[in-house]
């Protein structure tokens, strides 16, 4: 007796893994997409009363959370090395490669899968971009947590760059351009 022609011998392949043939570097990507290797610092849900004023502390507390050593558990994660992909229409983190955690050693630390991301949303939604006129490397970004809804939170998202230039953009090349 023949399986019925609906069952597939090999495994079904992940939706986010390139396509047999695509190029497997993690540097390559579409022609086009801008990527920046940038600290993620964290991110934060932000409570509707929260004003424009307010967002540059808000920075800074998400900044001190992940400068904290994790006592029990309790803390926020520490920033971690990220590469931001601005790939039409879409904003996606990734990990960067060799970017492993601490202590971590061996292939799996030096190249993340390209189905793994930290998340990903349509650049369109970002609302507001805040730059760090103390120091001029940390930048955030405001999108709403859930784009078709009016009543949906804000979430800010907070990142670290190596040379204030990637930060600003008024000085192009950065990610607020």
């Amino acid at each position: 007796m023949e399986p019925p022609s609906c069952i597939q011998d090999e495994p079904f392949p992940h939706p986010l893994e390139p396509e047999p043939g695509a190029p497997t570097q993690p540097g390559s990507g579409k022609p086009g997409d801008k990527r920046f290797r940038l600290w993620y610092v964290g991110g934060s849900c932000l409570d509707r009363r929260t004003t424009l004023p307010m967002l540059p502390w808000l920075m800074a507390e998400i900044r001190r959370r992940s400068q904290k050593p994790e006592a029990g558990g309790c803390g926020a994660p520490a920033a971690r090395e990220v590469v931001l992909v601005l790939s039409a229409p879409f904003l996606r983190c990734i990990p960067a490669p060799g970017a492993g955690a601490a202590g971590s050693a061996g292939p799996a630390a030096t190249q993340p899968s390209p189905a793994v991301f930290i998340f990903e949303h349509k650049a369109q939604h970002i609302s507001r971009f805040i730059h760090n006129s103390h120091d001029l490397t940390y930048f955030a970004y405001l999108i709403k947590a859930q784009p078709d809804d009016p009543e949906s939170q804000m979430a800010c998202h907070v990142f670290r760059a190596t040379d204030p230039n990637q930060a600003s953009p008024r000085r192009g090349g950065g990610p607020g351009c």
